[in-house]
């Protein structure tokens, strides 16, 4: 009979069964061979799990690591070099003695019949004895494995290897990997933990933030939350082999791999997404560190309010932006509504402090000379932060405002202005027959204008022969000039000039610029608004236009007192507090008008022609006392006519200031100019005597009284006008003659004036700062604490 399992009840149990009984004995020959060489094992990872490798000298590492491999080596070659897999019948008979089965029933299936082979009768009654037996086993049974080893190892060495297997893998946690890859990879150098890692993370430079260095990059807890896009970079020192950089997902690129020699490597890595770095070095694990990308978000920028129309004809833009981690610029979008138009315009919106996280802004922008001005347009807001994204507002609809021109041929020039900027239908050849229109009987219409027949003939030229868009810019801006020179200017110019001079100043406060520079700018303001003021009052309106319910009244010492005000914030530091200050203050100025209260009319005119005809006859004084230095130098002009001709000339302007003082009547003659007229007859004396240095002292004299009359006009007239702002409130007032502290001119702004003790306090604090950090002899930490609060300063 065959060894093979049949068919016959019960075989297949009986084939599992012995199965399982091959494996256990396959097991206890295995585990009794294994012995002593586990012990040696176990113990040599026992002592890597305790970190006993970490400061042993290489050489005893190497030893011990060749000498447990060898011994393990040697005794598993001689305890397996008999060794052999179990048979079927070794199985089998295991099966029985576990199960207790009398007469060997399972090994007695496969024995072979002794005689009557090929007898069919005899193999039949075979195959019935089987049966019989196999059907007579009810219970079959595997007892565990049995080790074995009490006599190979008679003192129980092997539970205290077991002991301190447990106890080491419990002291590593979570360090075991590494300690076992330290042990199981020696270096190759002289010692195991030479290798050392400097690493930091260095964020993008728009973020303002510092460099975040790694102390722990191997035992760090959670991730390491940083800015997407910062870089970083990894130092590796006393290196014996090139450290390797594993990242995790692999962006794949060559910056993410060490260089270096002689033991010094680098490594930096663009951190775009979430990540995990491991650095190796010499088998050392250096670094494992868990990094978390935090996305920047585009800024967000949005109208606070509809942009509106200022008295002044600016167009006001007030704005909220923000950005995570500071908004770097911001611009409006302007493009008309008219159809087929394709013009843009963008305009710069000054920011009061750069890179501000979030803002609240107020600006203010001339444009009625674009040509769009006068327009239906559509603005949208852009903002940018200083990763380049951009983020934009929702669309507002307004007209741009646009100067009035009461001129008619301004008005023409403007109109033909606009259609060109529009770009309609056949808007050049319809701009060019207006243009050659009106300048049709140039000896009729220009024959006092002649210097206004050329530059238009030029423009209709210019248009004619235009190629590109470029030329039509040409000829939009000679339109402008044009009808800005038929009007009378001045307010316009002045305003512009505020304007100007305000963001210039905001940049300046937001940049850090030194203190004399802002003084400076605040100086060149201070001039601009009193010609803005003098400008605004010669334009005033000559009908009744008294201070309308709820509106404010300020006076020039008001003006003066702010602006002081906001120079002394900027000196003790409270910079953003005066560029707020400065914007309240311009605030204030684009909504300004002038109102004819008692005294005004007639009044209001003999005040603003007195001070127009000082302002010319300062410019003619000026001239003449430069002649008077030269006469007297010897280098005089022959035409001038000597002393004499000088003396005659002084005369006339002494009759032209007694015109001025003529006008003003006998009540409203300043004593200056009472003054300045004396100061001219002594001059005009000296000059027909030849005593030409005696005239140029009583010319300055002159000139000197002139530009205090000038400037005491000006107030009288501002004060007749009904600015001469009634005080509020009782104790100390602010620049605007209310209770100190209350935010400013009603408009919400919030804006806190400090008084002046604290103004006072704040500027000894600054000196004394200064002061201490001036004594290089103080700790370098204490100077470096004060260099830090002057950088708010």
């Amino acid at each position: 009979m065959s060894n093979k399992t049949d068919s016959r009840p019960g075989s297949d149990r009986s084939a599992r069964y012995v199965t399982r009984a091959r494996l256990a004995i396959l097991w206890e020959r295995v585990w009794r061979a294994s012995w002593p060489a586990s012990g040696i094992l176990g113990l040599f990872l026992a002592a890597a799990l305790f970190d006993a490798f970490e400061f042993a000298p290489q050489a005893l590492h190497l030893g011990t690591l060749f000498l447990a491999v060898l011994a393990a080596g040697a005794l598993l070659h001689r305890n397996l070099k008999n060794f052999s897999f179990p048979r079927w019948e070794e199985g089998a008979r295991r099966v029985e003695k576990d199960s207790a089965l009398d007469h060997r029933p399972i090994t007695e299936g496969h024995d072979r019949l002794a005689a009557g082979t090929g007898d069919a009768e005899a193999e039949e009654l075979w195959r019935a004895h089987l049966s019989r037996l196999l059907a007579q086993i009810k219970r079959l049974r595997v007892r565990m494995p049995l080790p074995g080893l009490q006599s190979r190892d008679p003192y129980a060495l092997r539970f205290v290897v077991l002991l301190l297997l447990l106890g080491a893998i419990a002291v590593a946690g979570r360090d075991g990997p590494k300690r076992l890859a330290l042990a199981l990879t020696p270096d190759s150098g002289v010692s195991a933990s030479a290798a050392s890692l400097d690493a930091w993370i260095n964020p993008p430079a728009y973020t303002g933030e510092a460099p975040l260095y790694l102390q722990h990059p191997v035992d760090g807890d959670g991730a390491i939350s940083v800015p997407i896009g910062s870089e970083l970079v990894l130092r590796v020192h006393a290196a014996h082999g090139l450290p390797n950089l594993a990242l995790e997902p692999d962006p794949d690129n060559e910056a993410s791999k060490f260089a270096g020699n002689s033991g010094e490597y680098g490594a930096s890595v663009r951190l775009l997404r979430d990540s995990d770095v491991r650095v190796i070095a010499d088998g050392k694990l250096l670094a494992r560190v868990a990094i978390k990308a935090i996305p920047d978000n585009p800024p967000l920028i949005a109208f606070a309010e509809q942009p509106s129309k200022t008295e002044r004809d600016a167009l006001k833009i007030a704005f909220n932006a923000g950005d995570d981690y500071g908004v770097v610029s911001a611009r409006a979008i302007i493009r008309p509504l008219a159809k087929n138009a394709h013009a843009v315009l963008s305009v710069d919106l000054p920011l009061s402090a750069t890179s501000a996280k979030t803002l609240s802004q107020t600006v203010y922008r001339d444009l009625t000379g674009e040509p769009l001005a006068g327009l239906d347009v559509d603005i949208v807001l852009e903002a940018k932060d200083g990763a380049g994204q951009t983020g934009y507002s929702k669309h507002a609809r307004v007209k741009l405002p646009e100067r009035i021109f009461t001129n008619p041929l301004a008005r023409a020039l403007i109109e033909q202005r606009q259609n060109l900027a529009v770009a309609a239908p056949h808007a050049r050849e319809n701009a060019a027959f207006a243009l050659d229109a009106l300048s049709l009987a140039p000896e009729r219409f220009y024959a006092q204008q002649p210097g206004f027949y050329l530059p238009l003939r030029t423009a209709y030229w210019s248009l004619k022969s235009a190629r590109d868009q470029n030329d039509v810019a040409g000829v939009e801006q000679l339109l402008w000039d044009m009808a800005v020179s038929l009007e009378q200017g001045g307010l316009l110019s002045a305003a512009d000039e505020l304007r100007r001079l305000q963001q210039m100043i905001s940049q300046a406060l937001a940049q850090g610029a030194p203190q004399e520079v802002i003084d400076a700018l605040l100086d060149r303001y201070r001039q601009a608004l009193q010609r803005y003021l003098q400008a605004l009052a010669q334009n005033a309106p000559q009908q009744d236009n008294s201070l309308a319910s709820g509106g404010k009244s300020i006076s020039q010492q008001d003006l003066d007192a702010l602006l002081k005000a906001i120079q002394q914030m900027a000196q003790t530091g409270s910079r953003e507090a005066a560029a707020q200050a400065l914007a309240m203050l311009q605030n204030l100025l684009e909504n300004l008008h002038v109102t004819a209260g008692k005294g005004g009319g007639s009044g209001d005119k003999a005040l603003s022609d007195a001070i127009e005809g000082l302002g010319d006859m300062i410019g003619r004084q000026r001239q003449l006392l430069d002649k008077t230095y030269r006469q007297g130098q010897g280098a005089g002009d022959p035409k001038d006519g000597g002393g004499k001709g000088l003396a005659d000339e002084q005369g006339k302007l002494r009759g032209d200031l007694d015109k001025i003082m003529k006008g003003l009547g006998a009540g409203k003659t300043p004593r200056q100019l009472g003054d300045a007229g004396r100061q001219m007859g002594d001059a005009q004396n000296h000059l027909g005597s030849n005593d030409f240095d005696g005239a140029g002292q009583a010319q300055k004299n002159a000139l000197d009284a002139m530009r205090d009359t000038a400037d005491a006009l000006a107030k009288e007239m501002m004060k007749e006008s009904g600015q001469n702002g009634a005080q509020t409130g009782e104790g100390q007032n602010d620049p605007l003659g209310r209770q100190e502290g209350t935010s400013g001119l009603g408009t919400g702004s919030g804006v806190k004036i400090p008084d002046r003790d604290t103004l006072a306090r704040a500027r000894s604090i600054l000196e004394e700062l200064r002061r201490r950090a001036a004594e290089r002899g103080r700790p370098k930490e204490e100077l470096d604490y004060y260099d830090r609060l002057l950088k708010e300063f």
